[in-house]
């Protein structure tokens, strides 16, 4: 028949080596795949942005409070501007006087 010499058992240490080899791998895998999704969703939220228009981001659209602020604040200006409230100085004048 054959000469061949029959294969040593591998000890513990080398299973431990293959183990880990394996485990390395498989983690490497899915920290690609974690990229490619992440990657990939970022350039599809890109594409379907309009970076054209001023007060858009392009994760929610319009930035609504924003708006609804500077519209509030322009329309008090406008309107202590048009009441033209009296200075506290002008009241005291006029309490005096």
């Amino acid at each position: 028949m054959s000469d061949a010499e029959p294969t040593p058992e591998p000890t513990e240490e080398v299973l431990l080596l293959q183990a880990q080899k394996r485990r390395n791998l498989w983690l490497a895998w899915a920290l690609v795949a974690f990229v490619v999704i992440v990657g990939l969703t970022t350039a599809l939220r890109i594409q379907d942005t309009d970076f054209g228009s001023g007060d858009r981001l392009y994760f929610s659209g319009y930035l609504d409070e924003a708006a609804v602020e500077a519209k509030s604040r322009k329309s008090r200006e406008a309107a202590e501007s048009a009441v033209m409230l009296p200075s506290p100085e002008a009241e005291e004048a006029d309490d005096d006087g």
